[in-house]
């Protein structure tokens, strides 16, 4: 579909005057999502550092090609592998290690998992990091949703300030300007820069010294993860917008019996939040161009939550 959002300056508009002074997005699965599959990625870094090393070659890796085994397990293995050195080594290393250091594990124990020989990887898997490390901070690895562009140039016209607040490593800069929308976005916040990832408040802090405001009321957190992306900003008062999109649950899951509904996500909290995060559930960006049409209007729940209505 073609987006066009040509309404929205004077809309927008309207809404800094009822005190929405920024609009803060998430990264991946709010802007952009991984071109193509992960493990076609991996795949690749992994085929070229076989084929490039002398003591290897093409041989060896038709031979593990034909192993049809490895790509499906792939994902699962890397989201497990991911978690694992998360919870060890928490914010990509954050104070122990660089984010391409810590990458390294991850990508050597996606691979060993997936049935790559171990052997194998401790010859290659240098080079396989250094590929994919690259390869993840350009536009090859990353694809805009397609309301994306035409939003923000809208947005960013309007005088609303906007800026980036991601759970991501030092690369986020370098992606934002590889897809050419960096400068659309007066601020950028990292989980890596500051140690500490989504929902912690300190991030959303450092989103608004950025941003040059002093109320959370004043700026709208735009994402696709409920732990991080709406807790955050509900428990710090501050206004969301939480992104559905097509195929993903409400927990974050994709295409599975376990989705959750908000009911039980919010089963310990208080009952007026399950409200507000259902009032404010939207399936892409271009809703939320019509929340700015229709102006903003935030209301004090008695749990001091904001709701749009």
């Amino acid at each position: 579909p073609s987006y066009s959002f040509r309404a929205i300056p004077a809309a927008a508009a309207a809404a800094v005057t009822n005190d929405i002074k920024a609009i803060s997005f998430d990264f991946t699965g709010t802007l952009a999502k991984v071109k193509g599959s992960t493990e076609e990625h991996y795949l690749m870094a992994l085929e070229k550092s076989i084929c490039n090393n002398p003591r290897l070659g093409p041989a060896l890796w038709k031979g593990l090609e034909a192993n049809k085994n490895i790509k499906p397990k792939l994902l699962p293995c890397f989201s497990n592998a991911y978690k694992k050195h998360m919870k060890q080594l928490p914010v990509f290393g954050y104070g122990q290690m660089t984010s391409e250091e810590w990458w390294r594990l991850v990508i050597n124990d996606s691979f060993i998992e997936a049935g790559v020989p171990e052997d194998l990887m401790m010859v290659v898997s240098t080079d396989v990091t250094e590929i994919l490390y690259r390869h993840f901070a350009t536009k090859d690895a990353w694809e805009l949703y397609p309301e994306v562009v035409p939003l923000i140039k809208a947005l960013n016209s309007s005088g609303i300030k906007l800026g980036v607040v991601s759970n991501f490593d030092g690369r986020l800069r370098e992606i934002l300007k590889s897809l050419e929308i960096d400068q659309y976005f007066e601020f950028v916040v990292t989980s890596r820069e500051l140690g500490v990832e989504k929902p912690s408040k300190k991030i959303f802090e450092e989103a608004m010294r950025k941003a040059d405001i002093y109320s959370p009321d004043a700026m709208i957190h735009v994402g696709d993860t409920v732990k991080t992306d709406v807790l955050g900003p509900l428990d710090f008062g501050m206004p969301f917008v939480f992104i559905q999109r097509h195929g993903g649950g409400i927990d974050g899951s994709r295409d599975s019996p376990q989705q959750k509904t908000i009911e039980e996500l919010f089963a310990d909290r208080d009952g007026g939040d399950a409200l507000v995060m259902r009032a404010n559930t939207v399936s892409n960006l271009s809703a939320v161009a019509t929340f700015l049409e229709d102006g903003y209007r935030w209301q004090a729940e008695e749990s001091n939550s904001r709701r749009l209505i």
